[in-house]
């Protein structure tokens, strides 16, 4: 199979993070895309990540990439107790979110010329961002089974850290540290593992 990706996207993260958690990296090569153009080779929607499957199927978006590999992995990345599952959902959700809004703000900000910014959009997606931070500070914080120390990496946790990242990359206004103690630690302590540590973004 092909994951096709660029350096810094936390939707390609995603992917990135669950192909190394779900054991596959032996059946995986990850390519690096130049051009917008490549992308649209490989699939109509432009947008990365992309995988091609070992028999030509190309799959795009990452929510249905990670679900995959979650199916290719047996099921490593996602809770098997119903309940858990159902929670681990609910907060990979949230990181989704979170996600998308940044993705929407840096687009805004760096893509957009000046004079046309949106101040509306700007300042709403900021205000979700920080919604979203909050409900995450307090997943840690009632030391939610997906999140607590020593629980398996999931897709919930693979979304937030590649969010989180995300922030820390193109976002630090946000500050998403501060008055989120146990999110950071949680945050720090997932970031020493080789899945998370190697696929972060360079900035």
């Amino acid at each position: 199979m092909k994951l096709y990706m660029s350096g810094n996207s936390p939707y390609g993260r995603r992917a990135r993070v669950a192909a190394r958690e779900g054991g596959l990296m032996d059946r995986i090569e990850e390519v690096f895309i130049k051009s917008f153009d490549d992308l649209l080779v490989l699939g109509p929607g432009g947008k990365i990540p992309i995988l091609v499957t070992d028999t030509g199927v190309s799959l795009c978006e990452s929510l249905i990439i990670t679900r995959y590999f979650d199916d290719l992995s047996g099921g490593k990345l996602l809770p098997r107790d119903p309940q858990e599952k159902l929670a681990c959902v609910a907060l990979e959700s949230v990181a989704c979110v979170l996600m998308d809004s940044m993705f929407v703000r840096s687009m805004e900000k760096n893509q957009r010329d000046q004079a046309l910014r949106s101040e509306a959009v700007l300042t709403r997606e900021s205000k979700r961002a920080q919604r979203c931070y909050d409900v995450l500070e307090q997943a840690v914080a009632r030391n939610d089974a997906v999140m607590r120390e020593g629980a398996a990496i999931t897709l919930a946790s693979i979304a937030v850290i590649s969010s989180l990242g995300y922030a820390n990359w193109r976002h630090p206004e946000d500050e998403w540290r501060t008055d989120r103690p146990q999110l950071a630690a949680c945050y720090d302590r997932l970031m020493l593992r080789e899945s998370f540590s190697e696929t972060a973004p360079v900035f």
